[in-house]
């Protein structure tokens, strides 16, 4: 495994991102400003929505901690959205506008993250995770596999490094103990803040 501020990669997943190569990344899906409880979708207007801070408003985990297994995502604290939170205790899909920030941070002391991890359910059937948004921005020292930008996946989980790195990973939340870290696990969600 390659480790870049606590983030890590498994060689082989390396190398399907870079035989992909920027597929995905930084292309963005369409533009829009997002709402208070929605994160746009394309990586200029989703680099703003998330410099203002409009996801600290939803429910945040309260601390910084290490990745819960099986994550890459090294130190991170996570932010759900309402209809996240409030559907923890279901066990249907997660509905249409499902999201999440997950906010990268290079120590569990670091007060500023170094990058963001960001999905939004965009249909009400996960249709295997193609009809989720996907957007993670890295450190350009990262050895995360990243575009000039630092852009490791921006576009819908039915393409490009979107589907084979996150949908790759996420496909599996809620499948068993092992990929279940928290409660409401499922459906392309590891963990679930309410």
């Amino acid at each position: 495994m390659i480790r870049y501020s606590k983030h890590s990669w498994s060689a082989s997943g390396i190398a399907l991102a870079l035989a992909l190569g920027t597929a995905g990344c930084g292309d963005g899906a369409a533009n829009s400003t997002g709402t208070n409880q929605t994160p746009p979708m394309g990586a200029q207007a989703i680099d703003a929505w998330l410099a203002a801070g409009t996801y600290k408003s939803w429910h945040c985990e309260t601390a910084v901690h290490e990745a819960r297994s099986p994550s890459p995502h090294g130190f991170n604290r996570i932010c759900s959205n309402d209809l996240v939170a409030n559907n923890v205790a279901g066990t249907a899909a997660w509905p249409k506008g499902a999201a999440a920030v997950k906010e990268l941070l290079a120590s569990a002391s670091d007060p500023t993250p170094v990058g963001y991890a960001v999905y939004l359910k965009t249909a009400a059937d996960s249709a295997a995770g193609a009809n989720w948004y996907w957007y993670e921005k890295v450190p350009l020292t990262s050895a995360a596999p990243h575009d000039a930008n630092g852009v490791v996946a921006d576009g819908m989980g039915s393409d490009g490094t979107p589907k084979s790195i996150c949908v790759g990973c996420h496909v599996a939340a809620g499948a068993d103990a092992a990929h279940t870290p928290s409660v409401g696990g499922r459906d392309q969600v590891y963990t679930a803040v309410n």
